[in-house]
């Protein structure tokens, strides 16, 4: 049979609540040897006030909670039920106390006060330590009471006592293991900085951290996400990460299959944590969140300019749509009228000034998409070069590098280096040498050309791409405290690494992609045998024994 409620684990977890015929507790329970505990039949509602009537006036008495407060009377004990929470599993064991009030005599034009049942929710119950259960009572007429009689007993008319206090509602995360304390640190150090490097506010860090504490959720997205990361770093089985995983996806399908009206901004986060997931595997990436990330993001169009998480999270999702274009050559199919609403165009701040400019590169890969001989809108590609250029020529002053030394492969310096003032000036500079490769790549698309001058024009486009992603890579390794930095310079020698022609910017590559799977846990490993199959081909053509 299975339980109308579910007992209060089974509840909390989001998961199916069964009990077999005969057993004393719920299934899920019983395989993990935990204590099954069904909930009581009472919800309990907090009373500020209460009126009497005395000699036919009405009057309030205020609740105010202190030592000379006077009661309404009752003739009959009193117990109350008071809940806390085990912060050892994340289980919550209900603790009683019982409290006898002594009281006579109950007069007839007094209010009552009753206990009523109520279908009990899983957001009722507490999610801290030692917190208690939420009491409500409710206040009824003699009448009314007299009504309620075949509903209540006796023993269920309560009054307001001083031990009510103890019942206060009270918010808190659930308990954590120590490894899933752990794994939320690392979340918070190591991640979630490279979603709030354009984010001054750093809602990954503070707004995704907290609201994991608070939805189940978001909170297997977290752990998962982190779990997969630290076990890249530490090269350990990724099987924790996939539970973890699976969990989520247990909450998450179910949220997905409801009206799209239901979609929240809980929603949203839950799957852009998800296609990080899926990135940090980037070698057999599925995509399966991308496209729902798409989905989601376009239905919810408010999300990109609607301020706070949602749009923290939107913009993140703009660069991992601008990251499956340029790694995975996939069309790029977001909606970006409603990123053009938002208020990083209305600011002047480094990190709304970096987001424009990304804002530009996706524009760009969403005119001239990804397959080299499709043709390209002439005119709206004209219409964004030329964005691309006021939003350089207009970049603020504090943007200029406070030193440049520029490459020079005669003394083995195959990357220029360039400092900038802010970590956003360092992504934000990316974007703008991505967004140059991308038009440089598009040019001459619609143009009819002679075969001398495709040749000429392909010869000069590599050139120009390779000086860009050799300052994108100096960007990064100017800056390294930057960890968002590195990802751009990897997804751009992926795609355009055979444009490098000396030996020692193929060198300097090879070590600089081997840095990032050390450092940040993003497997580089493939770009490396690839970049390096491609050389080696492109040197034999080259050759002039061929």
């Amino acid at each position: 049979m299975r339980v109308g409620k579910g007992c209060e684990r089974c509840r909390y977890r989001h998961i199916r609540c069964v009990i077999p015929p005969g057993a004393s507790s719920c299934a899920p329970c019983a395989r993990q040897s935990r204590v099954c505990q069904l909930d009581p039949p009472f919800h309990f509602k907090n009373v500020r006030q209460v009126y009497q009537k005395s000699s036919g006036i009405s009057a309030r008495f205020d609740l105010d909670w202190d030592e000379d407060q006077v009661w309404v009377n009752t003739s009959q004990p009193v117990t109350f039920v008071l809940e806390s929470c085990d912060d050892v599993d994340g289980d919550r064991e209900q603790h009683v106390e019982e409290t006898h009030v002594q009281d006579s005599h109950t007069p007839e034009n007094e209010t009552l006060t009753t206990m009523r049942p109520l279908s009990v929710e899983p957001s009722w119950y507490p999610h801290n330590n030692g917190g208690s259960g939420i009491l409500a009572v409710e206040h009824v007429s003699p009448g009314a009471a007299q009504s309620h009689s075949n509903e209540t007993s006796p023993q269920q008319q309560i009054t307001m006592g001083n031990s009510l206090s103890l019942s206060h509602p009270t918010d808190g995360p659930p308990s954590l293991s120590l490894r899933e304390a752990s794994l939320m640190r690392n979340f918070i150090q190591k991640i979630a900085p490279w979603a709030d490097i354009c984010d001054p506010q750093c809602h990954f860090s503070t707004g995704v951290s907290r609201r994991a504490l608070q939805v189940p959720m978001v909170l297997k997205a977290v752990m998962a996400l982190a779990a997969r990361h630290d076990a890249i770093l530490s090269n350990q089985s990724d099987s924790e990460a996939s539970e973890y995983h699976g969990q989520c996806l247990e909450l998450l399908i179910p949220a997905l299959d409801r009206p799209e009206q239901t979609y929240d901004e809980n929603l949203l986060v839950t799957v852009v944590l998800l296609r990080i997931y899926e990135e940090l595997e980037n070698t057999t990436d599925p995509q399966f969140h991308l496209l729902g990330s798409n989905r989601l993001i376009n239905l919810m169009s408010r999300s990109a300019s609607s301020g706070g998480l949602a749009e923290a999270v939107s913009w993140q999702f703009l660069r991992q749509a601008i990251y499956a274009s340029v790694v995975q050559y996939q069309p790029f199919e977001l909606d970006l009228q409603n990123y053009a609403r938002s208020s990083m165009f209305q600011r002047s701040d480094d990190a709304a000034v970096a987001n424009m400019v990304i804002f530009h590169c996706a524009d760009i890969l969403r005119i001239c998409r990804t397959v080299p001989q499709e043709p390209v809108d002439e005119d709206a590609r004209l219409q964004v070069a030329n964005a691309v250029e006021e939003w350089h020529r207009a970049k603020p002053t504090t943007w200029q590098p406070l030193r440049y030394q520029p490459a020079d492969v005669a003394v083995n310096r195959p990357f220029p280096e360039i400092w900038m003032m802010s970590a956003p000036a360092v992504v934000g500079m990316q974007y703008y040498h991505a967004a140059c490769i991308f038009l440089t790549f598009s040019e001459g698309r619609s143009r009819p050309m002679t075969d001398y001058q495709m040749a000429r024009s392909r010869r000069m486009s590599e050139k120009n791409i390779a000086s860009h992603i050799l300052n994108v890579i100096g960007l990064s390794q100017s800056n390294e405290s930057v960890h968002n930095a590195y990802f751009m310079a990897c997804h751009l020698l992926h795609r355009f690494g055979y444009c490098l022609k000396h030996w020692t910017e193929h060198q300097g590559s090879l070590e600089f992609l081997t840095c990032v799977e050390k450092i940040l846990g993003w497997r580089t490993s493939w770009i490396k045998r690839e970049l390096e199959r491609q050389w080696t081909e492109l040197e034999q053509v080259d050759s002039p024994d061929n």
